[in-house]
């Protein structure tokens, strides 16, 4: 583990100089990227801790707009940003207000309602997230929330979630600028797992608005970054993503 500044706490895998940055959710780092750990037979990879999961530091709630500033501040020129469900909102956000220092950016299922919240199929998918951490939430909502996020009842990171999820910002405040990510020209992608039609919708639209690659691996529902086909497909999108005259290449 090592400190990224006063802000963050990080895991850092391999030693080469392009750096892919990993930005969790709900779910704890350790659980969410897991997997990934080959990867960093190609490039570094920084896995940050976001604010208010020990052992960076805590604070009154999460908040993706706190996310965004934090992740600026350890953002690494010319790296690639991966970031997985509430934690591509402040990923998005941050790369929309500095489009041209990251190589590539990849959001897997990020609740960015606001692209698609007309869409009837995305509405029910916000009313069933706003139940995560509530008491007093419809046991049934509950309970499919529970399975969308795939997270078992009675687990620890559940419970985390639960726990951290009681006054979370909303996501469908964000507003991150599409236009400044897909002008940038930047390689995009819109990675989902084939198991909520409202989140496919939802990617469809976010797809859509950034011009981006659009990807569906199914087999893990949310954690599709847990999908055996995931590294493979990640990898070769960042080889093609990274300029073969970039001073980050090996």
């Amino acid at each position: 583990m090592v400190a990224l500044n006063d802000r963050l706490a990080a895991q850092t895998f391999g030693t080469h100089e392009q750096v892919v940055l990993f930005v969790h959710g709900g779910a704890r780092p350790e659980l969410t990227w897991s997997r990934q750990a080959p990867l960093a037979d190609r490039w570094r990879l920084v896995i940050p801790w976001r604010r208010c999961f020990d052992p960076s530091p805590p604070g009154p709630r999460q908040d993706w707009e706190v996310d965004a500033r934090d992740l600026r501040e350890i953002l690494p020129q010319g790296a690639h940003v991966v970031a997985h469900s509430y934690g591509g909102v402040g990923a998005a956000v941050a790369v929309a207000r500095e489009p041209h220092g990251v190589s590539s950016l990849t959001l897997i299922e990020p609740p960015l309602w606001f692209v698609a919240e007309h869409d009837p199929e995305v509405a029910r998918l916000v009313r069933i997230a706003r139940t995560a951490g509530d008491p007093n939430a419809d046991p049934e909502l509950r309970k499919r929330f529970l399975q969308l996020a795939g997270l078992p009842e009675l687990h620890p990171d559940t419970a985390q979630l639960e726990r951290l999820a009681r006054d979370l910002r909303d996501p469908a405040e964000a507003r991150p600028d599409l236009d400044a990510i897909r002008t940038a020209g930047m390689p995009t992608a819109i990675v989902s797992g084939g198991h909520s039609v409202g989140l496919e919708r939802l990617c469809d639209a976010l797809g859509e608005g950034l011009g981006a690659a659009r990807v569906v691996l199914p087999g893990a529902g949310h954690a599709v970054q847990r999908t055996p086909e995931f590294n493979g497909w990640l990898a070769s999108f960042l080889e093609k993503a990274t300029p073969a005259a970039s001073p980050f290449r090996d």
